[in-house]
């Protein structure tokens, strides 16, 4: 179970940090999501996106794997094992083709993979479902809290 904390859920407010050391392709991403009326955060740098993963609070991690000094699966592992993150979905964007970099990708705690260049249908629909699958785990979350807390 992720570790969700008081966030609100990614119905009533859905934030989505793109991570890409390509400029055009942040700007690019940037574009799409805007086009589908998600609020975006952007940088070029995954110690940075790390820095903005402690103080924001970030419902989806969309992220190229191939970067300079620290790549997306390493930023995926980190994320992944640490709680202070916030628990993101993950989602790989990568120009890697190959089965085994999607099961490398899904071994180090990505929820999804998407092959570059991304269709803004088909992002739309994937970042629709990782939202999706958030809001039902906060369910969960508040369901068990009023249940811990019944007869009390």
């Amino acid at each position: 179970m992720r570790n969700i904390g008081n966030h609100p859920s990614p119905i009533e407010s859905s934030r989505i940090l793109i991570v890409d050391d390509s400029p055009i392709e942040l700007f690019r991403m940037e574009a799409l999501l805007k086009g589908h009326h998600f609020e975006t955060l952007c940088c070029n740098d995954p110690n940075e996106a790390l820095q903005i993963l402690l103080v924001e609070h970030i419902d989806i991690v969309l992220c190229d794997w191939q970067m300079p000094k620290v790549s997306g699966l390493e930023l995926c592992q980190t994320i992944s094992h640490s709680p202070a993150m916030g628990a993101p979905y993950f989602i790989m964007l990568t120009g890697r083709k190959e089965r085994a970099d999607m099961i490398a990708a899904m071994d180090a705690g990505a929820d999804d993979f998407i092959c570059k260049p991304a269709a803004s249908e088909e992002l739309r629909a994937r970042i629709q479902a990782g939202l999706r699958r958030l809001d039902r785990e906060r369910s969960m979350i508040v369901c068990q809290e009023k249940l811990l807390h019944f007869g009390e």
